[in-house]
């Protein structure tokens, strides 16, 4: 109860002012009722929003938390891929080294070769020329039908010099051909002149 409530409620005299005051007591007791329930719902309210901003507050820390753990994998992601990395390119410098190292052989080698293909190629011209010579030997002292000593025996083994000798063959030769022919035709003029003698005979 208010002092002004207090020194009025001494100073009434009548019933009436009696159920005024009464009357004006209750209706204030009512509005402090009221006043106390708005304000317990105040209360709950900041109540409930103070542990909105905990929970808010305790979700932050997790995800602050989460967060930094994220970044710390992230942090050690990048330097692991930058760490392959660095691998990487001394691999690659090395293969790079490595596939100049097998060109310049590869050249070393194909120079080789092409002096062993002229040396070769020296070697058979040389040899071509040994066997030509070899070839004009063996005429030179008529060893093509050398042992031939009738007309069947000659032409067997002209048919033989033919396939080795004839311009088409790899070891065809066009001089020493001319030569087997003409060796040839004598020898079979001769075969002819005998048998002509043995039969006028």
């Amino acid at each position: 109860m208010t002092d002004h409530f207090r020194n009025e409620l001494e100073n009434a005299y009548t019933p009436e002012e009696l159920a005024e005051l009464r009357h004006q007591l209750f209706r204030e007791n009512v509005r402090l009722q009221a006043e106390q329930a708005r304000l317990a719902a105040d209360a709950d309210e900041l109540h409930r929003e103070r542990k909105a901003l905990l929970n808010e507050k305790k979700q932050l820390q997790r995800e602050k938390r989460q967060l930094s753990i994220e970044m710390n994998q992230l942090r050690e992601a990048v330097e692991y891929e930058r760490k392959r990395l660095k691998d990487d390119e001394r691999m690659l410098d090395k293969k790079q080294k490595i596939i100049q190292n097998s060109y310049a052989m590869f050249d070393e080698d194909r120079v080789k070769l092409k002096e062993e293909y002229q040396r070769i190629e020296q070697e058979k011209a040389a040899l071509r020329r040994a066997n030509m010579a070899a070839r004009k030997e063996v005429y030179a002292t008529g060893l093509f039908f050398r042992g031939v000593d009738n007309l069947i025996a000659l032409k067997k083994r002209y048919k033989e010099l033919m396939k080795i000798y004839h311009p088409d063959n790899i070891c065809g030769d066009q001089e020493i051909l001319i030569k087997i022919n003409s060796e040839y035709e004598e020898l079979r003029a001769r075969f002819d002149r005998a048998r002509s003698a043995r039969a006028g005979g």
